[in-house]
């Protein structure tokens, strides 16, 4: 071979092989980019994933039309007993104590936009609240309204109440996703379908959104208790998928669950009044919901963040040991909420629900027993005068 010849070869060569480490550069440029968006665009229902068991990675949303979730289905369906909301009257002290809160809460550099409270003094019947109206995302305090609608149905004789103890212990006490995921399909005559389209899809989110109409025929204007919590294990679902993952579909944003704290207030008023379904059935949530000194002394500095905590980072963490409380937590790596009946060692009783709908509540652990004890601390002072 001649020399011009190996020297067009070599150029040759060279020229291939920076073509080829300019394809791979470019095909991982154009990847990471993808990424970027994926992860951006459906950064909504990674928020979603609750955290009693681990923060989850993104999930991707097809496109679709809007779902509404606020339809009517049959007038004659079952119905929340209560059917007006409480006659409630603003109390300007407590509103005052609230103010406080979201002033402290400001001062501690949280965004206060995305923050709802609500307080009511169940004995005299006095509210305050700020941004109360707001629907948020409630994670795990959504499973409050799960046992409200299996109760009903257990008194009405639609499902038999000895099937149900052990999975409404772990869905409330250890706000566990496999027995809510039970509850949700007893309750709803639902399950899980990997591929389900056309008539089959409609009557099964049909059947769903009966939980959702349960609530709104009585006053629990929009609220969306539809949805699934996750991870799922034994479905294998780590996120929503197939039948689920359809439910939630939006052109813009998933349709994930929607409650207002003046809504969780409400429902933990009446069940501490003994009206929700029946005064049989709200002793027994109140009992459900129940979180007793030596579970709250155990866990308010257990850091074991693969296990469902109600206590530490939340509002009962900083009250004493005397004080009996009733609640349901719910965390998410983009929401901390909570929810309690609190009643003092001399007898006072109130209700604190706090949604803080943002990372910085997410991931900080003092802000809510703060918040608890500035309210706390209120009550007492309220009842001494």
């Amino acid at each position: 071979m001649r020399i011009s010849d190996k020297k067009r070869s070599t150029q040759l060569l060279r020229l291939q092989f920076v073509g080829i480490v300019t394809g791979i550069a470019l095909t991982i440029s154009l990847i990471g980019l993808f990424l970027h968006k994926q992860n951006t665009d459906n950064n909504q229902i990674a928020k979603s994933a609750d955290k009693s068991t681990s923060e989850l990675p993104s999930l991707t949303v097809p496109s679709a039309s809007p779902l509404s979730l606020n339809e009517t289905i049959d007038n004659s369906e079952l119905a929340y007993n209560v059917q007006t909301s409480p006659n409630l009257n603003k109390n300007e002290k407590l509103q005052k104590t609230v103010d406080e809160i979201v002033d402290f809460t400001k001062n501690q550099k949280f965004p206060i936009q995305t923050l709802s409270i609500t307080i009511i003094d169940v004995e005299t019947g006095e509210y305050a609240g700020y941004q109360q109206e707001k629907l948020r995302y409630p994670a795990s305090v959504v499973k409050l309204f799960w046992m409200v609608n299996l109760y009903a149905q257990i008194e009405k004789g639609i499902l038999s109440e000895t099937e149900f103890p052990e999975y409404l212990d772990a869905m409330i006490q250890k706000s566990d996703n496999e027995a809510a995921s039970y509850i949700v399909d007893r309750i709803t005559k639902t399950e899980y379908r990997q591929n389900i389209k056309g008539e089959e899809y409609k009557n099964w989110r049909k059947k769903r959104l009966k939980i959702n109409q349960y609530f709104q025929k009585a006053g629990y204007k929009d609220i969306n208790v539809s949805q699934k919590t996750f991870p799922i294990p034994s479905l294998k679902l780590a996120r929503p998928k197939g039948s689920e993952l359809k439910l939630r579909k939006n052109s813009q944003k998933a349709n994930l669950n929607k409650i207002s704290t003046q809504q969780v207030a409400r429902l933990l008023y009446e069940i501490h009044h003994n009206k929700s379904v029946s005064e049989k059935s709200s002793l027994k949530m109140a009992e459900l919901l129940t979180i007793d000194a030596g579970t709250r002394n155990l866990k308010r500095h257990d850091k074991n963040l693969n296990e469902f905590n109600p206590v530490r980072g939340f509002l009962s963490a900083s009250l004493p040991d005397k004080v009996d409380f009733k609640g349901k937590a719910g965390w998410t790596s983009g929401s901390r909420n909570d929810a309690g009946i609190i009643t003092t060692p001399n007898g006072k009783s109130y209700i604190l629900v706090v949604f803080g709908e943002d990372r910085a509540y997410a991931h900080d652990w003092q802000i809510f027993p703060d918040i608890s004890q500035l309210v706390f601390n209120q009550m007492n002072k309220l009842e001494m005068e």
